[in-house]
């Protein structure tokens, strides 16, 4: 997961490369969803980026407060994106998901090792701290919303955040007893399991949607109306060079190891 706009777009190319390459060696795996949660704003070269590396989706969260507030209103939080669709129409599109409250738990769910601030789901009816029919009324009434800000019968809800799953037995323990509850006593008609990007996508693609559509970057990011996150676009410029150095270092040697394996008179010694 690359910064969008303080690097050159062959640092970006070459930071998935190495993570594609890496993937292919030891899984034997070939990424189709891009996965961009984190980055402070998103440029137009991204998203045609992630499509010309496979990709035929990406998911990210952080998304400008007001454009949030507008693609709530619209159901547009999921939409294709098309780049730099005056050169390439909708060659370069590709479907594009912005998580609707951040990449962490909705509220009420904080239970983690790491994190004490919400009770677990107590499904045992024998126990004071029996609570799980009050959770299932907090997880319908979320979905029941976020139903209204995206298009389809399906919704994605992540489990987790920063550093957590320390304990990853106690986190899927938790799971799995909300899910199972969850299915057997809501009245919502409403299912609930474990699920990727890949199954989400999957699923849309079955039903007959008309996606939005987007042309324009995302910049700059803003959480509020007070607060940009564009200083990083000038700070550091000592480092930004040291990168930059180290960019078009590499872009020269990759360039003269090409030649050299070019030749026909280069032995595999050589190159290795």
């Amino acid at each position: 997961m690359h910064d969008e706009a303080s690097p050159h777009y062959e640092d970006m190319i070459n930071n998935m490369w190495a993570g594609h390459k890496w993937l292919k060696d030891m899984f034997d795996v070939v990424p189709r969803i891009g996965w961009h949660i984190d980055p402070f704003g998103h440029s137009s070269a991204n998203p045609r980026l992630f499509h010309d590396m496979g990709f035929e989706a990406w998911f990210f969260a952080r998304l400008d407060w007001a454009d949030k507030e507008v693609r709530e209103a619209e159901q547009s939080m999921n939409f294709l994106w098309r780049p730099f669709s005056e050169h390439f129409g909708n060659e370069k599109q590709i479907f594009t998901s912005a998580m609707r409250d951040h990449y962490c738990w909705i509220s009420g769910f904080w239970y983690d090792e790491r994190f004490d601030g919400d009770d677990p789901f107590v499904v045992d009816e024998t126990l004071e701290t029996f609570n799980a029919p009050f959770k299932v009324e907090l997880l319908v009434n979320y979905l029941t919303e976020m139903a209204e800000d995206y298009r389809g019968n399906q919704m994605y809800m992540p489990f987790g955040c920063d550093f957590t799953f320390a304990n990853a037995k106690m986190n899927f323990n938790f799971m799995d007893k909300m899910i199972t509850y969850f299915n057997e006593h809501n009245n919502a008609n409403m299912k609930m399991f474990y699920s990727t990007p890949g199954q989400y996508i999957d699923a849309l693609k079955t039903e007959n949607i008309t996606w939005p559509t987007k042309y324009d970057d995302m910049f700059p990011y803003s959480d509020n109306p007070q607060d940009y996150w564009s200083g990083y676009f000038s700070s550091r410029q000592a480092a930004k060079k040291q990168v930059r150095n180290g960019q078009a270092n590499l872009h020269s040697s990759m360039q003269l190891l090409s030649r050299k394996v070019l030749r026909d008179n280069t032995t595999d010694e050589e190159i290795n």
